[in-house]
């Protein structure tokens, strides 16, 4: 089968769910359900909601009161997921791939009652076409300025819902055509409210991609990875799409789940203080300087070196540096309290500079052969630390306790509620689990 979009929608259409996979989907759905939750109560969504106001619909807006259609259910939880930044990422495409591919399928839910294998097979379908057109793209597109987790993650988002609907192949390669149509999005707007709506616009998307594909609607199957379509004007074109399953994604490379409510691309020098952190406790005060040494591509994604806003600070290396240098942590109550104002913090941010260095391997998003270093000059003595995955990493993972801990603190709610949602799996009915929730 040479062409890759018989080669895409055969596979949606005949994949099944491997059960071993199954452990890996459930961490993160029920992760990004209590991101989703927290997010809920963000300005971003208020506003959201305003935009939408007297909009009818059933589709629950979790976390609040608020009904809305389908499409709009899928983009306002989507935004409520990802507004924050900790919600799960995952490296080929470098999307935020839970966080489009979850709430598109809970409004899809809506239609008809979906088991949680259903909602865990589509998932890794969805992973799946994520991860390997990430691939064929490579991290260039990226770099370039395109937000992957808005252009690849509505494409995935078409994949997931028309696997949950049940759509044919033809079907399934119309949704992926139309969604092509609708996948864009700028780093350039990180710092904003539409970093947060570009998934919001991703999963709803794929979603109104797959009902406009099971209603007739049709688009050119060559628009993926013509070189006039998606993959040469917005990537690389003519990479050749890798086997699909075989191994899956999911299971190859896994999702980096976020304990820290910041850019990725930050975590793994947030992590080498976390290492350090034992030395220079409670001595921060007679560090001299602090040198972070991390790829160039990451310091594009990184610009803010004086944050004004909180969204800008949680894409600043020297707010959420020092604040962790500071405080042994970077929680969402830090966030809202403003804490690169924070006089200790904002002390230490001048001490920081940030060097970079040209990318190895460029089509790694993380090379553990060029780990992020950092240096703090302490008194007499230099301390060292370098970091390959970032904690959160499938290779450098959060325990259980963590995963729980950051569900607890980000809704409020006790272990019990996050047992009961992870229990989600064995639902037979996701959109009632959820909504119970």
């Amino acid at each position: 089968m040479n062409n890759p979009m018989d080669q895409l929608s055969t596979f949606i259409a005949q994949a099944t769910l491997e059960p071993k996979l199954v452990p890996l989907a459930q961490s993160a759905i029920a992760d990004t359900f209590g991101c989703m939750l927290r997010g809920s109560k963000s300005d971003v969504v208020a506003q959201l909601i305003q935009s939408f106001a007297g909009e009818k619909g059933d589709a629950p807006i979790y976390g609040l009161p608020d009904t809305a259609s389908p499409g709009t259910s899928a983009l306002i939880n989507a935004a409520a997921a990802h507004v924050w930044d900790l919600d799960d990422w995952e490296e080929p495409g470098n999307t935020h791939v839970t966080a489009v591919l979850f709430p598109a399928l809970l409004a899809a839910a809506q239609s008809r009652s979906v088991t949680g294998q259903e909602l865990a097979l589509a998932y890794t379908v969805g992973f799946e076409v994520i991860a390997r057109l990430g691939e064929c793209v490579t991290l260039d597109h990226y770099t370039r300025g395109f937000h992957s987790t808005a252009t690849l993650g509505a494409i995935a988002a078409a994949a997931a819902v028309s696997k949950l609907l049940g759509l044919m192949q033809t079907q399934i390669a119309q949704a992926l055509a139309l969604s092509a149509s609708q996948a864009t999005g700028y780093t350039l707007q990180f710092g904003t409210s539409a970093k947060p709506m570009q998934a919001g616009f991703a999963a709803r998307a794929g979603l109104e991609s797959a009902f406009f594909a099971r209603a007739g609607l049709t688009g050119n199957p060559n628009v993926l990875f013509d070189p006039r379509g998606f993959a040469g004007l917005m990537g690389i074109a003519g990479n050749p799409l890798k086997p699909l399953g075989a191994p899956w994604a999911l299971e190859e490379y896994g999702v980096i789940q976020k304990l820290w409510p910041s850019c990725g691309y930050i975590h793994r020098l947030m992590t080498s203080a976390r290492e350090l952190a034992p030395r220079y406790q409670g001595k921060h005060a007679d560090i001299t300087a602090i040198r972070a040494y991390i790829p160039d591509f990451y310091r594009q994604i990184l610009p803010f070196d004086r944050p004004i806003i909180r969204r800008e600070a949680l894409f600043s290396i020297h707010a959420c540096l020092a604040h962790m240098i500071v405080q042994g942590d970077l929680t969402l109550e830090d966030s809202e309290q403003n804490f690169w104002e924070h006089p200790e913090t904002a002390a230490v941010m001048q001490k920081i500079s940030v060097f970079t260095h040209p990318a190895e391997r460029p089509e790694l998003n993380i090379d553990p052969h060029q780990p992020d270093r950092l240096e703090i000059d302490l008194g007499t003595e230099t301390l060292k630390s370098t970091c390959a995955y970032p904690l959160g990493a499938s290779k450098n993972p959060m325990g259980a306790h963590d995963l729980q801990a950051k569900f607890c603190a980000l809704t409020g709610r006790d272990e019990a509620a996050f047992v009961q949602t992870m229990a989600w799996p064995e639902a037979t009915n996701v959109a009632a689990h959820f909504r119970d929730l």
